[in-house]
């Protein structure tokens, strides 16, 4: 009863918070409002009209009307009529400057959508593009995208359960502490983050799959109590949380500790993905290690006895695993060293903007009018520190063939704006634009200037990306080592557990090198993730291993079917996001998946036969406490 009531306590307290709490699925907002690039950026848009226009696109036939235009201008949150772009044969563009925060889906979006009323009422043939129309269009497709998720992941995971189990009421009522866990995970996130970043949201999604693991290791193990030892129901559940305190306590601890290594990143997206991501970890563990022992000590005796779909074939397994041990570990390893070979052409993808907004309306259309007026809506801002230097430049002669057009910003001394030729969200072309901007610069001698502008935000999303790999996967990588050598009190295991993971995200890399497919900022993030939640199966494999001293076939009863089923949760969790509409998320997604694919092939084959080799050698001992 006391923890009944501090459960309710803690998810009242939950939902006050969370009603404070945001999404921001803006990409750029992965570098966060203290970054230099950011700050500068922020600084040109508030204080300049036009920079961060709501562009209206119309078809070449179609021209605004003055009533029109005006009743655009009039719009709330709307600053004035700045320009438009009228030539025969192309696009009308009319530009519109906004007295509002142009990224801040929540002050435009009300915008956005009475422009779009007024437009349709006049059966006007236009679009909105712009970085506000971008921003509104991003954010509803993720925020559409992370709700079915959720309900995707539920419904997956039930019927899942259900499935193997054949207990659909069990796997409802396993999942109250799993999303009361969740939500206070997120409610001490809102205490120090108000808004959940492009990474961040993923979280919920994400640690429904984990803490699922967590409660279905734990009614496995009461289950072979109560099928295998014949012990009644209140001993079998007291004897399940005895033995599954110490694995699901390091698999939680390990998961956290990677999270918390990405705090380490200077990609503001990463810290806020680690600090989410730790956070709901250790809220779903409270919440599964004291709620879920109630849950199984008050639902019908009857579904905890059922057979499960798979015991037989696991069983089966266990007898091939024996049987064939060393020629899976030599396919395993040869596998490995393919996929070294493929990986080494691995590319990171240097279009952050367009992964992002890639099959976005608005995008369409920045593109015509790219085409038909050469005009950018994210030109390269120049700010020169004396603004004669900016009017010299403009009046040079000798320009870079890669630089389209020049214009001076009014009402901000210093400020041009540089369409360049090339794409300037490609890095190599962003670079090359850079670099003869400078040689062209300091051939006048100008003096001192910085470069801004949502492609120097998307650069310097790349630049970041370049330190923060390096930086976090060694810390996740030593973190998790020491919580498993103190949670284990064995040197050998943590690099039983640890060392055939790192075949599987090679197996990833090889795979996404031989099709093509680059590594962006959302999709990085899957490495130290995949370390943290695939050695909770090698945790509870190395646990069973010792209880049953060795005996692979009853390690399998006990624990296999689990990890089978806990990794095809976290499977099914990440594989909502293959639906999406956003290609982020589809990305994040897809690789994480198969990653986990690689983890539960590893933890079922490659761990049990090189457990039973270092057995027969004398170097892993078993039958000691868990």
């Amino acid at each position: 009863m006391p923890v009944a009531v501090l459960g309710v306590i803690l998810t009242i307290a939950s939902i006050v918070l969370l009603l404070d709490l945001r999404i921001e699925a803006d990409v750029y907002g992965l570098l966060g409002q203290n970054d230099k690039t950011v700050r500068l950026f922020d600084r040109l848009s508030e204080n300049t009209p036009g920079l961060e226009e709501l562009l209206v696109v119309c078809d070449p036939d179609t021209v605004l009307d003055r009533a029109t235009i005006g009743k655009l201008t009039a719009l709330d949150g709307v600053k004035e009529h700045t320009r438009s772009y009228l030539q025969n044969g192309t696009s009308p563009v009319y530009g519109f400057s906004l007295a509002v925060d142009a990224s801040d889906w929540h002050e435009t979006k009300p915008i956005i959508l009475q422009a779009s009323d007024i437009l349709g009422a006049a059966s006007l043939n236009c679009g909105l593009t712009g970085t506000p129309a971008i921003v509104f269009e991003m954010q509803s497709r993720v925020d559409h995208d992370l709700r079915v998720a959720i309900v995707l992941a539920v419904i997956f995971v039930t019927l899942l359960f259900a499935f193997v189990y054949r207990i659909g009421l069990l796997a409802f009522f396993m999942m109250i502490p799993v999303g009361l866990g969740i939500a206070w995970g997120l409610a001490a996130y809102s205490l120090i983050r108000t808004e959940l970043t492009l990474l961040a949201a993923t979280v919920p999604t994400l640690l429904l799959g984990i803490g699922i693991d967590h409660c279905i290791h734990m009614i496995q193990s009461c289950r072979y109590a109560m099928t295998h030892d014949k012990m009644p129901r209140d001993r079998a559940v007291l004897l399940a949380w005895n033995r599954m305190l110490r694995p699901i306590t390091l698999a939680s601890l390990t998961t956290a500790i990677t999270f918390v290594a990405l705090t380490r990143a200077e990609l503001s997206g990463f810290v806020d993905l680690g600090w989410s991501g730790a956070l709901v970890t250790l809220g779903v563990f409270a919440a599964c290690m004291g709620l879920l022992p109630l849950v199984l000590l008050y639902c019908p005796e009857h579904w905890l006895v059922r057979s499960a779909a798979f015991d037989a074939p696991v069983r089966r397994l266990a007898q091939g695993v024996e049987k064939h041990g060393v020629a899976i570990s030599l396919v395993a390893v040869g596998l490995a060293v393919l996929a070294s070979f493929s990986a080494s052409s691995l590319e990171m993808l240097s279009d952050n903007h367009k992964l992002e907004t890639s099959g976005l309306p608005s995008r369409d259309l920045q593109e015509r009018i790219a085409k038909e007026h050469e005009l950018s809506t994210s030109p390269l801002l120049l700010l020169f520190d004396n603004a004669d230097d900016a009017i010299e430049l403009l009046a040079a002669t000798d320009r870079p063939v890669d630089i389209n057009s020049i214009m001076a910003v009014p009402e901000v001394d210093g400020l041009l704006q540089v369409h360049p030729v090339s794409n300037p969200f490609i890095r190599a072309d962003y670079d090359r634009t850079i670099s003869e901007l400078d040689a062209w610069i300091s051939a006048e001698g100008l003096g001192n200037w910085q470069v801004s502008g949502a492609p120097a935000l998307n650069s310097r999303i790349d630049e970041l990306l370049g330190g923060d790999v390096p930086r976090v996967m060694p810390f996740a990588a030593i973190a998790i080592f020491l919580v498993l050598l103190l949670g284990t009190r064995s040197f050998v295991l943590p690099l039983l557990i640890l060392a055939p993971l790192t075949l599987a995200l090679v197996w990833l890399a090889g795979l996404m090198s031989l099709f093509g497919i680059a590594v962006s900022a959302v999709t990085i993030a899957i490495a130290p993730l995949v370390l943290g939640i695939g050695v909770d199966g090698g945790v509870h494999f190395f646990a069973s291993w010792r209880r049953h001293d060795g005996d692979i076939e009853e390690v399998f009863a006990e624990t296999g079917l689990a990890i089978i089923v806990t990794v095809t949760t976290s499977i099914a969790a990440f594989g909502t996001f293959v639906v999406s509409q956003s290609p982020s998320l589809i990305r994040f997604g897809s690789q994480a998946s198969l990653a986990l694919a690689g983890c539960l092939f590893v933890t079922l084959t490659l761990l049990p036969s090189i457990a039973r080799r270092m057995r027969s050698t004398g170097k892993l001992k078993t039958g000691e406490s868990s």
